[in-house]
């Protein structure tokens, strides 16, 4: 078992406090909290999956979703690494609208098992990527 690292929590609190001031932040909470509801049904169902696959993805909106999660998380993960909490969630306030897009065109539990299997994977990307500092769902209203 790994010891909680107390040292970083001021700064993710400090993280946390300047994400609140972003006009995105409260969309992306709530978008948040969406996403680890679906997932939470989901695994209840016995759904299977992980790391989505831009190739099996059909709809331009989880496409959009895909690319702008990827590109966020090149840029955001070495800020994480640097400690750099408050830029690493900065940069996911650009996913506002492909989220938003995202959860306004695209059916998430299709009855095609492959791709539900890897829309469910994305969103499981996104909620990783966006909750490494702290649980943004939390955040909502």
């Amino acid at each position: 078992m790994n010891p909680l690292r107390l040292h970083p929590i001021p700064k993710q609190l400090e993280a946390v406090r300047a994400f609140l001031k972003l006009p995105e932040a409260a969309s992306l909470a709530a978008a948040n909290k969406r996403v680890a509801n679906v997932l939470r049904q989901a695994n209840a169902k016995g759904e299977s999956f992980q790391n989505a696959d831009f190739n099996a993805l059909v709809d331009p909106a989880e496409k959009a979703l895909f690319q702008a999660l990827t590109a966020a998380a090149k840029e955001a993960t070495p800020l994480y690494q640097a400690g750099d909490y408050s830029a690493y969630l900065l940069t996911f306030a650009t996913l506002k609208e492909p989220v938003d897009r995202f959860f306004d065109e695209v059916m998430v539990m299709t009855d095609d098992a492959a791709l539900r299997r890897n829309r469910l994977a994305l969103l499981q990307d996104l909620r990783f990527e966006m909750n490494r500092v702290a649980d943004i769902a939390k955040l909502a209203g």
